[in-house]
């Protein structure tokens, strides 16, 4: 935990919420303003051109990301030997004479996909979730992190959320201390209009306070994991109420039918979720056709390959392989991720020209439940993991109310501060009254499917979902 963190968690609520906004304060500065505002209206414009010309803005930005890639000295040998030259470079697929990138190879060789030596000013470091396996260090420059709000922003007008709409966000932040026992379990975020809603004090015993916020604020928009939307959907609907908004957004796990539509009829409205990832590759989200995800073909180029790595006939599942359109700082080019989908074929009835995907399948685990009744989003619980090294996999077991069984399959030894921190992170979000045990291991077993369970609960409660659901 950083001093800032530290002072964060013990200072009062009043005080957190002053904290909040300045840090805020400094992400729209780097994120937000005039490059944001510019960089919404031009992606909006996106939607009216063609599909030529769209790929014309491919290449171009592909040439782009890879005169900086020559500056990477991996990337720069990887282009070398597959004779690929940013001149040459006409459309998106001209770059498929690159062998895919792999996460082992992100893993191992960060320094030399960076396009410096040391991070330049404006550089931000960012970390994928590590789920099934070691977490990746990604760097994004600045203008990554602002294109990464616009297609964002997109995605949320396709609803018709205002710009300056409230959102009441439900997603892994520890805003509110765990061993806070009382309301408020929410702060808000004045500079950006979002009020961050503790997803680690959710239970029957304390929704009644939220959803009171909720609807003293007037808020008509919410976003949160599937699991955690789930979970407060699923609470309305048991006692028979609704709570009726104008959109609610999910991201960063796979959707299930049974979490839409308990989702749709709590809230009366629609759900858009969209999918993203840490990589800053791949960008897509519902219209308000929905049943599909349109790609974001301004931010990073999509394939679909087999486990050979050859393309898909059109249409045909496979996994997903981005290629940045944007980042400079550490170009990813052709990378290749544990994400499983297809193209649909047929146009989308809302005009727009960019392809859509079906939807993703990511990850599927069971909740934790605290033994103060709390049950919190597998999600969520991914944030301690990232800053982690020399893990192949991890995995969290329940096997009662009150223990976590942790298991790692290390490919070094781990040190014991990283071992101490994990545990200290993991506790900040179950809270002390959860036994958190290490467990070092050789293997994680799979499923009978061959799928990765991340979390693994036998703790019964009303929440349960069928992990096998399609």
């Amino acid at each position: 935990m950083s001093l800032a963190q530290w002072t964060y968690a013990r200072v009062p609520a009043a005080l957190q919420t002053v904290l909040l906004n300045a840090y805020a304060w400094g992400v729209a500065r780097h994120r937000y303003g005039r490059p944001y505002e510019r960089m919404v209206a031009e992606f909006l414009e996106h939607e009216r051109w063609t599909v030529e010309q769209l790929r014309a803005y491919q290449a171009e930005r592909l040439k782009v990301v890879l005169r900086a890639a020559l500056k990477s000295p991996l990337s720069r040998e990887r282009l070398t030997k597959a004779g690929v030259a940013p001149d040459d470079i006409r459309s998106p697929e001209d770059i498929a004479r690159l062998p895919l990138l792999s996460k082992d190879t992100v893993r191992e060789h960060e320094s030399g996909l960076m396009t410096r030596t040391r991070p330049e000013r404006g550089w931000l470091n960012g970390h994928t979730s590590g789920t099934t396996g070691s977490p990746l260090s990604v760097w994004y420059d600045r203008r990554t992190c602002v294109v990464n709000n616009a297609v964002d922003r997109r995605q949320k007008a396709w609803s018709g959320m205002p710009a300056d709409a409230w959102i009441g966000l439900l997603l892994g932040r520890v805003v509110v201390p765990p061993t806070v026992h009382k309301p408020p379990f929410w702060r808000a975020n004045h500079v950006l209009r979002q009020v961050w809603f503790s997803s680690f004090h959710v239970s029957d015993e304390t929704l009644p306070s939220y959803l009171a916020e909720i609807r003293r604020r007037g808020l008509e928009y919410l976003e949160g994991y599937p699991s955690t939307m789930y979970l407060v959907a699923r609470y309305l609907v048991r006692r028979g109420e609704t709570l009726p908004l104008k959109a609610v957004f999910t991201s960063s796990e796979t959707l299930l039918d049974v979490q839409r539509e308990t989702i749709e009829q709590a809230f009366k409205c629609r759900l858009y979720d969209f999918y993203g990832l840490a990589e800053r590759v791949i960008f897509a989200g519902e219209c308000e056709v929905h049943g599909a995800k349109h790609v974001s073909e301004d931010f990073g180029w999509v394939e679909i390959v087999n486990d050979e790595g050859q393309p898909v006939p059109a249409g045909q599942a496979g996994y997903l392989v981005g290629t940045s359109l944007h980042n400079v700082a550490m170009p990813m080019l052709r990378y290749r991720t544990s994400d499983v989908s297809a193209f649909v074929l047929e146009p989308c009835p809302c005009g727009r020209p960019f392809r859509r995907l079906r939807n993703v399948t990511t990850k599927a685990e069971d909740f934790v439940v605290t033994p103060e009744g709390r049950v919190i989003s597998p999600s969520i619980l991914t944030h301690p993991f990232k800053p982690l090294h020399g893990i192949a996999e991890s995995q969290i077991v329940q096997d009662r109310p009150d223990r976590l069984t942790i298991k790692l399959v290390p490919t070094a030894r781990l040190p014991e501060e990283e071992v101490a921190a994990l545990i200290a992170s993991l506790r900040e979000r179950v809270g002390p009254s959860m036994k958190i045990e290490i467990q070092e291991v050789s293997s994680i077993p799979r499923e009978r499917s061959g799928k990765f369970r991340w979390v693994v609960s036998t703790v019964e409660h009303p929440y349960r979902l069928s992990w096998d659901q399609p």
